[in-house]
């Protein structure tokens, strides 16, 4: 599968300075919520959010694990809270789109990412909103650009979504929705299974230039903080 990213990075590892190969990784989120919450730490995570927000491309591969991952590890993590993308939808509709409409959606996706800076659906269109508002050569979208990438590389380091061994990790369900429409993919169908205790959500997919026909997106933590939810 290709990635959106400018560049093919080394994954390493988390606490393996030695790992430099392009190794797939699932996130230990035992591990994550203890490293993202050692202030002295390099992983956490007040600081990368920050660097983050300020579009800081030098955050490692292992600093964007921690920093998509350990979200999922805050107290206020809901995967599955309403998101009120309906403004955005509103702001977009039409089949000739004003300035005044890039503004309405940028101004709703940019409160939104607010609350929800992880969610890589808002960044796709934040990047879409601020190319039709500033230009793709702005610094305010090139920030963008670098925001969805940096986002999307910690997704893609834990799998190629090809497979349930090797499915996308992610912590909203929306997610999917984002990487889809990176790749160009359209999706004809949906099914949730379990395999060895976990979650999938396998996408059927339309025909595509890739030639792929599913994606499997690895989604037990949104499960399980949803069982939580019902006290299961």
């Amino acid at each position: 599968m290709p990635s959106c990213s400018s560049s093919k990075s080394a994954v390493a590892k988390p606490n393996d300075e030695k790992t430099t190969t392009s190794d797939v990784y699932a996130p230990n989120y035992n591990q994550i919520k203890k490293n993202v919450e050692d202030k002295n730490g390099i992983y956490y995570y007040s600081e990368l959010l920050r660097r983050f927000e300020a579009a800081d491309t030098t955050l490692t591969a292992e600093q964007l694990h921690h920093l998509y991952y350990g979200a999922a590890t805050r107290s206020d993590y809901d995967p599955y809270k309403s998101d009120n993308f309906s403004e955005v939808k509103e702001a977009l509709d039409g089949d000739t789109l004003t300035e005044a409409n890039w503004q309405k959606a940028a101004q709703a996706i940019d409160e939104h990412l607010k609350k929800d800076p992880m969610n890589l659906k808002y960044h796709y269109y934040k990047l879409i909103s601020y190319s039709n508002l500033y230009g793709r050569d702005d610094e305010r979208t090139r920030n963008a650009f670098a925001q969805m990438d940096m986002l999307f590389a910690a997704i893609s380091a834990t799998g190629d979504g090809l497979t349930s061994e090797s499915a996308f990790h992610v912590i909203s369900v929306s997610d999917e929705y984002a990487i889809m429409n990176l790749f160009g993919m359209e999706m004809k169908g949906q099914s949730l299974i379990s395999k060895n205790g976990r979650s999938y959500d396998v996408m059927k997919l339309r025909d595509n230039k890739y030639g792929v026909e599913q994606l499997y997106f690895d989604i037990t933590v949104c499960m399980q903080s949803l069982n939580k939810l019902f006290g299961n």
